[in-house]
């Protein structure tokens, strides 16, 4: 990665990097990355700017939705928005679905291929910032004397700041693992069985718990013959992709709109998100501080919400901040830091989740039913007031959530991390044991996978 310095200069916006082959590079190209440089792009700056992205190009892989109660940067890209949205208990009559409405709200659904279009053409109109796919970061270190060096597989570049917006590894108290697909279902979704309405959002239809824990099925219905359905479990460990997508398939059989019932899926999207991000517990070395210059966002800083996952928003408030202090000639600016009751808040919910996944459904039912609308969506955008904490807490069932103040992330954590080592070590001795019988062949048979289906989730 090679790029010719150019001249200093002084002002809002204007290029300031004496001896840097860029003002600023941005370390991956998603949500986040092209959020920071579609803004600096439309504000015209003359900062010399870079974004290095893996993937070769953009596919519609994925969604956003959130709530808006009024016009925002991509109201043009909305592709769907319902008034009301609800949720509902597996089993449950369909009376039993509580439905929820917000005067002036609207919970609203962006295509990542919609909000990927919008910022290239910003990106592709700006002679200052450029996009570089196909390109994956490595290394970045402080450079002699000022700025970041930054190794990459096609060589090394300098800027004067770099925002990193690329994965990280982490623990957290739990894993929002979800696959899903965008169904042409002919009409065949029965929605009011779910107790719902085409202008309704269901958020969590058919929670359910079982010996792998929570579950709930997302249900967006986009027209009248087309839904968006994803199948979401919260868990202690990350969860294997095909085993989602097997369980997605078999949500989409029951509500009648699988491939075998004549649906039509149209795209699929899959993720895994981390509730409550937790420092590894008992790290052999100290975590590396990073140099000076160096700003991480997205995910890996901090813009998911611990208790729910949601991060669009969130990643656009922070660059609209980071972009205005960089066109006033300031360094970027990280995430700002969870508010000390927020903080609280969300990890004692977690923790009370985790040591009760077969209470959850009931949690989130006394959410549903005991907090009013607009109270518990300004919780869950980051809105609350006094007055909506207070409720929240009213509505819980008071023990399961006393005994979770006190913090006990890590050795959540170092647990999660015993017990998926158990896992691996049982899948690792059921290899072994065909060799070690001289009656036994020594590749596993299908019968021994059977009696051993550890070694599938290891």
């Amino acid at each position: 990665m090679t790029a010719s310095p150019r001249a200093a200069h002084d002002g809002d916006g204007r290029a300031i990097s004496d001896g840097h082959d860029v003002d600023l590079a941005i370390l991956g190209g998603g949500a986040a990355g092209l959020a920071l440089a579609r803004r600096l792009a439309a504000a015209g700056t003359a900062l010399r700017v870079v974004v290095i992205e893996p993937r070769e190009r953009y596919t519609d892989d994925r969604s956003w939705g959130f709530w808006s109660s009024g016009e925002h940067d991509h109201t043009p890209l909305v592709a769907a928005r319902w008034d009301s949205w609800s949720w509902h208990r597996d089993g449950a009559p369909a009376s039993d679905a509580v439905a929820h409405r917000s005067a002036g709200t609207r919970y609203e659904l962006l295509r990542a291929a919609d909000v990927a279009a919008h910022a290239l053409a910003a990106i592709e109109a700006s002679p200052a910032v450029e996009l570089r796919l196909g390109v994956h970061a490595h290394e970045v270190v402080a450079r002699s004397g000022s700025g970041l060096r930054i190794r990459t597989d096609d060589g090394t570049s300098t800027a004067r700041w770099v925002v990193d917006t690329r994965p990280r590894a982490a623990d957290a108290l739990l894993y929002q693992c979800f696959a899903g697909s965008e169904v042409q279902h002919g009409g065949r979704l029965d929605l009011a069985a779910l107790g719902m309405t085409t202008g309704t959002a269901g958020l969590m239809t058919g929670m359910t718990t079982d010996a792998d824990g929570f579950g709930f099925t997302y249900v967006l219905p986009l027209e009248a013959t087309t839904a968006l359905v994803e199948w979401t479990r919260f868990s202690p460990h990350p969860l294997p992709a095909a085993r989602l997508a097997a369980e997605r398939d078999a949500r989409l059989a029951e509500l009648g709109i699988a491939p075998a019932d004549g649906g039509v899926v149209v795209r699929e999207e899959a993720g895994t998100l981390r509730m409550g991000r937790v420092d590894p517990a008992g790290a052999a070395e100290p975590v590396v501080a990073d140099p000076p210059g160096l700003v991480r966002a997205g995910a890996a800083g901090g813009a998911l919400r611990d208790a729910t996952g949601y991060g669009f928003q969130r990643i656009e408030r922070w660059a609209e901040a980071c972009a205005a202090a960089l066109l006033r000639g300031e360094p970027p600016l990280p995430h700002p830091p969870e508010p000390w009751a927020r903080r609280q808040m969300d990890r004692i919910f977690l923790q009370a989740l985790r040591a009760r996944p077969e209470r959850t459904p009931e949690y989130f039912a006394a959410l549903a039913a005991g907090v009013p609308a607009a109270s518990l969506m300004r919780f869950l955008t980051d809105a609350a007031r006094p007055g909506d904490l207070a409720r929240i807490i009213l509505a819980l069932p008071k023990l399961p959530f006393l005994a979770e103040i006190p913090d006990r992330r890590r050795a959540l954590v170092a647990q999660a991390a015993e017990e998926r080592a158990a896992v691996r070590a049982a899948a690792r001795l059921a290899r072994r044991r065909p060799a070690e019988s001289p009656r036994v062949s020594a590749a596993p048979t299908t019968s021994t996978r059977a009696r051993h289906p550890e070694s599938a989730r290891a």
